[in-house]
C-alpha cells in the first residue's frame, strides 16, 4: 500500500491529512485534542469525509506519532 494513491486527490491523502492533524496538535498547549476538535479543524480546510480522517489517524498511530485514550488523541 502506498501513502498516496494515483486515483485520489493529494489534499485527501492520509499523509496530507495526517500532517494537518499533527499541525493542529502542535497548536494546542496540552498536546491533546478531542476527535470533534480534530474534525472541526479539518472541516475548515474542506476535509469533510470520514475515510481520509480515519486513514490519517491510523497512519499516525502506526507511525507512533499519536496515541488514543478516549475521548482524546495525544501527540507522542
Amino acid at each position: 500500500m502506498s501513502l498516496v494513491s494515483k486515483d485520489e486527490s493529494l489534499t485527501t491523502s492520509m499523509a496530507h491529512v495526517g500532517y494537518l492533524i499533527l499541525k493542529e496538535l502542535e497548536n494546542v498547549e496540552e498536546d491533546r485534542l478531542s476527535l470533534t476538535a480534530i474534525t472541526s479543524g479539518l472541516r475548515q480546510k474542506k476535509i469533510t469525509q470520514y475515510r481520509p480522517i480515519m486513514f490519517a489517524l491510523l497512519f499516525l498511530h502506526v507511525a507512533g506519532a499519536i496515541d488514543f485514550k478516549a475521548p482524546y488523541v495525544y501527540k507522542m
